[in-house]
């Protein structure tokens, strides 16, 4: 039981400092933005000072975290997924708290029930559905993303092929030229 204890108070211990580190992450954000606003080349002055211990492509998320663009846990790895990442990194900062904040959001399903789901938790799938770029889509938004989406999937199977099979014979339209997964295609069609 006591190292059950022990190493709930570690990871306890781990989060502060972690956390910590996150508030000293937004402090530095908040103060390079403040340099910035002063003087543009004050940037360059940064990078100057700072090169040892700063890669050179940190510095715009140091500006975007200061200027409340991106939450910093996205620059943390708060994402497991890149593509969410890059999704919820699109989103209104006001919003990427909530994602934080573990808030759940109505995602319409294939059968037109609702579900509340948390992004943290949700497949590319359904980040993709409740995210649009700038906000999370209400219902009837998702419901039009579903269907256009649908429709580019049905008009992307219903492609013209090069060919026809009809009786076990292959007909080919003329000047008809075939990789080699087109051939190993019509070769499992036949």
């Amino acid at each position: 039981m006591s190292a059950e204890i022990t190493i709930k108070s570690k990871m306890a211990e781990f989060k502060d400092a972690l956390q910590a580190g996150v508030n000293g992450l937004v402090q530095a954000g908040e103060i390079y933005v403040e340099a910035l606003d002063e003087d543009p080349r004050n940037a360059d002055k940064f990078r100057d000072e700072f090169t040892d211990w700063v890669p050179a492509s940190a510095w715009s998320n140091f500006e975007a975290i200061g200027r409340k663009w991106i939450h910093p846990r996205l620059v943390m790895g708060g994402m497991s997924d890149r593509k969410k990442t890059s999704l919820i990194k699109k989103l209104p900062y006001s919003t990427q708290e909530r994602v934080f904040e573990r808030e759940r959001f109505q995602l319409l399903t294939a059968d037109g029930d609702t579900l509340q789901i948390d992004l943290m938790e949700a497949t590319i799938e359904q980040a993709e559905q409740l995210c649009d770029g700038s906000s999370i889509r209400n219902l009837s938004a998702q419901k039009a993303w579903t269907e256009a989406r649908a429709a580019a999937v049905s008009q992307e199977s219903a492609e013209v092929l090069p060919y026809t099979i009809i009786g076990g014979k292959v007909t080919f339209r003329r000047s008809t030229v075939l990789t080699r997964s087109e051939l190993k295609r019509l070769l499992a069609e036949m």
